[in-house]
């Protein structure tokens, strides 16, 4: 095709093309920085979250949860925050484990891995960042409402009258392979208790 039958073509045709070239380029994840002054947290998540609150049973009491998540096709990216009655170690701990607990149960009773644990250190927002020590937690399963695969990824962390979870949980082939190891170390990364 020599250059001026290109020039020829139908403006359709060269639309079409720009309509492609943009659909071609546009990204799946939109990461942007969400600052949750009520949760006291900073978190880097892949598109626009929303929010929900409901009381979580720990430790014998009702205690408020806030959580904010965006979804990306079949993974969902979340922060859970916890608020506690006071800045009480020992019902940080208490919260922590059942919260961990919970996360465990959303897979069922029959992990399709054993689940993996290991210390990791999350630092805060503040200036200059403090290092918080937390437990991230790797398992996959199978989901006992519509018996899919899942994994899950989460990182746990406590401090003051505040307990969180960074969470996200692959559903369907996204939890079949590691193709989003990268966007799913991106978002625990980018989550800073204040």
């Amino acid at each position: 095709m020599s250059r001026l039958s290109f020039l020829r073509r139908p403006a359709r045709y060269c639309a079409g093309l720009a309509v492609a070239a943009l659909l071609a380029c546009s990204p799946r994840y939109d990461w942007r920085t969400i600052q949750s002054n009520e949760g006291g947290y900073a978190a880097l998540y892949p598109g626009k979250p929303t929010s929900a609150a409901r009381d979580v049973a720990i430790a014998g009491r009702k205690l408020p949860m806030t959580m904010e998540a965006a979804r990306v096709d079949e993974t969902l990216f979340a922060v859970g925050v916890v608020s506690l009655p006071s800045d009480d170690a020992a019902l940080r701990a208490e919260a922590l484990s059942a919260m961990q607990s919970g996360l465990l149960a959303n897979l069922g009773n029959a992990p399709t891995e054993p689940v993996q644990t290991r210390a990791v250190t999350v630092m805060s927002s503040a200036q200059p960042p403090v290092a918080l020590q937390g437990i991230e937690i790797r398992v996959a399963g199978v989901s006992p409402q519509d018996k899919a695969p899942r994994r899950l990824t989460a990182r746990l962390v406590a401090r003051g009258t505040k307990v969180y979870q960074a969470v996200v949980l692959e559903a369907g082939d996204a939890a079949r392979d590691h193709r989003q190891a990268e966007q799913v170390e991106q978002f625990l990364a980018g989550f800073h208790p204040f």
